[in-house]
């Protein structure tokens, strides 16, 4: 990936809670989009019988000539992610009242393994 940050993570609990998902990925976004031109996606992802989520964060400015905001969006998301689930919520349900509070949903996709895409093949 060129531009953007790419965070796929599991949640430890065995259901699956979207709205903490939507937290964890609008919290983060809405943190840095105050600084930079930022835009998230937040996706649901089925790869063979395996099911996990990941943030995709894109921008102008968030390639790999600037890698403090790669470091500093996945730091921030780890924070938030180390919360407990009410705190982490009360403080979503606060910061989405704002006007300017920009929510994005939960996409659902499908993968499939493509080894032609592994990082392994830019080695051979």
């Amino acid at each position: 990936m060129d531009r953007g940050v790419e965070i796929s993570f599991q949640l430890n609990s065995s259901r699956e809670d979207q709205a903490l998902v939507e937290a964890l990925g609008n919290l983060t976004g809405n943190y840095f989009a105050k600084e930079i031109d930022l835009q998230w996606q937040i996706f649901h992802v089925t790869l063979e019988d395996k099911k996990f989520y990941k943030v995709l964060f894109t921008g102008k400015r968030l390639n790999k000539l600037h890698p403090k905001y790669e470091n500093e969006i996945k730091r921030k998301f780890d924070e938030l992610a180390h919360m407990d689930y009410s705190t982490i919520m009360d403080y979503y349900r606060k910061e989405s009242a704002a006007d300017s509070f920009k929510a994005e949903k939960i996409k659902e996709i499908k993968e499939e393994y493509d080894l032609w895409q592994d990082k392994l093949w830019n080695y051979i």
